[in-house]
């Protein structure tokens, strides 16, 4: 396969940074420590707290914390934080972490109180690429993946269990019951072997007495399903909407029932209204106690589909679908345009009903795809195998600049400036009144743009400007800056204030 030239420039950039002070991007676990977003974490009081510090640079690495608030405790070898806070509030800690190539230092701000979630879940979902056949042992070596290619160092610490854990009948004693032969040792054993590695656990169940796949679901269960989800241990419940009326009323009401169940325990669990967008959720699925929601059906593992339907649809399409619900979005509460396909190459095993669905992107489309997530304060859930990725999957899951806009603590979707025939130019406003501003190519062809006053009237284009995936620091001629896009190129620009 033949990439682009700015793909293999930037895997070149990845593998043995540059010595340029305008290039200083290296691999994740070379030189002096970065600690990596979030910079923010919400927890109810007296549930269980669980933050890993997300930490590149060389190892071993040694943590510490100042000011952790009564409650907490810090593994300094391992840079997990546990414990119980009792007390609602803001607790501001300054971490530290150490290697022999110098220190760095970061603010966390842990809140306490009724919100979760205070920016997008960023983790990996076993449905894209292994639909049914998840098994432990899957779960297990993902985990530890995720821990060697370095992306719970970049923040990715949900692991969540898809449709298929559980089996079709639910007990005689009126509880869920979990699949022995995909998980042995049930999702407790799963659970405390995610958290002792700082990763968080998800699973899934439907607002119906079956689920997307023919199993158990949840319908009529739900305080007895979240009582033992928060026993179990898991952290978040994705929950689907198959076999359910179609009756908008109706879904407030059984996401709103499972909502409440859920808080009721005294578990810190994040709830994933997956309801596709067909009934807006977006307008009350906060309420119903969601913490974020499906905005789309389904995403492919393509680029592009000309009939937008239920069962096949692309990146382009669904980030259309997406574009007017930024005002929805924000801490505690995002649009959810579905998990990435980043990566899955066609070699998906829950999208091959239609051929069409599994014919892959290209190396440039997939980190396009990865960029417009960025910048729409998207949940980042990988839904490739992380166990087997070549290196440009690796370079576009793991840039921590643009892995930065994502986590983004003021919570800002990005807003859609320009919507030409071939192309796109969106602005995310950031925590320190910088801008975010991607160039989206939806097309085939090379195009040529100008940034400048007539087509951001509000941004200073003349000023710092910071290209995201190149890691370098450019400067804009007087008349605004010429950018050229690749086909289906997405160029991302933090533009300082």
């Amino acid at each position: 396969m033949k990439y682009p030239v700015s793909v293999i420039l930037f895997f070149i950039v990845f593998l043995v940074g540059c010595s340029s002070p305008e290039k200083t991007f290296l691999g994740v676990y070379e030189g002096k420590p970065r600690i990596n977003p979030p910079y923010i974490t919400g927890n109810y009081p007296e549930s269980p707290f669980l933050f890993y510090i997300p930490t590149s640079g060389e190892r071993p690495v040694v943590w510490s914390a100042e000011g952790l608030p009564e409650g907490l405790t810090l593994d300094s070898e391992a840079g997990i934080i546990k414990g119980k806070i009792e007390k609602a509030g803001n607790y501001v800690v300054v971490l530290t972490a150490d290697n022999k190539h110098g220190k760095a230092m970061e603010k966390l701000t842990i809140s306490i109180g009724d919100n979760l979630l205070l920016t997008p879940p960023m983790g990996w979902n076993s449905w894209n690429t292994f639909g049914k056949n998840l098994t432990e042992a899957l779960v297990l070596e993902t985990a530890e993946a995720m821990i060697k290619n370095g992306m719970r160092d970049l923040g990715y610490t949900y692991i969540n269990i898809d449709d298929f854990w559980q089996l079709a009948e639910r007990g005689k004693d009126g509880h869920i019951q979990i699949n022995e032969e995909k998980f042995p040792r049930g999702i407790k054993y799963v659970a405390d072997y995610l958290h002792e590695r700082g990763f968080k656990l998800g699973i899934y169940s439907d607002a119906a007495d079956r689920t997307c796949g023919g199993v158990c679901g949840s319908y009529g269960f739900e305080e007895t399903d979240a009582k033992d989800f928060a026993e179990w241990g898991v952290d978040l419940l994705k929950y689907d909407y198959c076999n359910a009326p179609q009756d908008k009323q109706v879904a407030i009401e059984r996401y709103t029932t499972m909502g409440k169940a859920l808080r009721s325990t005294n578990r810190s669990i994040v709830f994933s209204v997956c309801e596709w967008g067909q009934l807006e959720p977006w307008t009350w699925a906060k309420e119903a106690g969601g913490h974020y929601w499906r905005t789309t059906f389904d995403i492919r593992d393509r680029w592009y589909t000309d009939q937008y339907s239920h069962s096949d649809n692309g990146v382009l399409n669904i980030i259309d679908l997406n574009a007017p619900l930024a005002q929805y979005a924000g801490p505690g509460a995002w649009n959810d345009p579905d998990m990435l396909v980043v990566g899955i190459s066609g070699k998906s095993q829950s999208m091959n009903a239609n051929e069409e669905h599994a014919i892959g992107c290209t190396p440039e489309q997939y980190r396009s795809h990865m960029s417009m997530w960025a910048m729409m304060a998207s949940p980042l859930l990988s839904g490739n195998d992380v166990r087997n990725m070549d290196s440009v999957t690796i370079a576009t899951l793991t840039n921590p600049e643009i892995i930065a806009i994502n986590q983004d603590m003021l919570g800002k979707q990005a807003e859609r400036k320009v919507d030409k025939d071939g192309y796109q130019v969106w602005i995310k406003p950031l925590t320190d009144g910088s801008s975010a501003v991607a160039c989206l190519n939806k097309i085939g062809n090379i195009i040529d743009i100008k940034l400048d006053k007539n087509v951001l009237p509000e941004l200073n284009i003349t000023g710092d400007i910071r290209d995201v995936w190149e890691h370098a620091n450019i400067k804009a001629k007087a008349e605004g800056l010429d950018v050229s896009l690749s086909p289906y190129e997405c160029k991302v620009y933090v533009l300082k204030k």
